[in-house]
């Protein structure tokens, strides 16, 4: 197999993976990135990750105060992002 069909196979492969996650969740990752990457850059922060879970927790219990319930789904979502930048952070240090 050469090198074009390798890559193909796994851009294929990243593309029916990413059809599979809800359009929600991936809101929160990318939630999760912005507001770890933001206190790790400008604030200097090593524990980027706590603010990520501070907003998760705020934005859960505000759909619990609204909707009327806490998506733990969406919670873990949020946090998977911020732990991403974390990891990186660990790693760059």
């Amino acid at each position: 197999m050469n090198l074009k069909t390798r890559i193909r196979v796994l851009y294929d492969a990243a593309v029916a993976i990413s059809n599979r996650i809800d359009y929600d969740k991936l809101w929160h990752v990318i939630a999760g990135l912005v507001i770890a990457a933001f206190f790790s850059v400008t604030l200097h922060m090593k524990a980027c990750l706590v603010p990520v879970v501070a907003a998760a927790f705020i934005k859960e219990f505000f759909d619990l105060w609204t909707v009327g319930n806490f998506n733990w789904k969406d919670f873990a979502a949020t946090l998977a992002g911020g732990t991403v930048v974390q990891l990186f952070q660990i790693l760059a240090l």
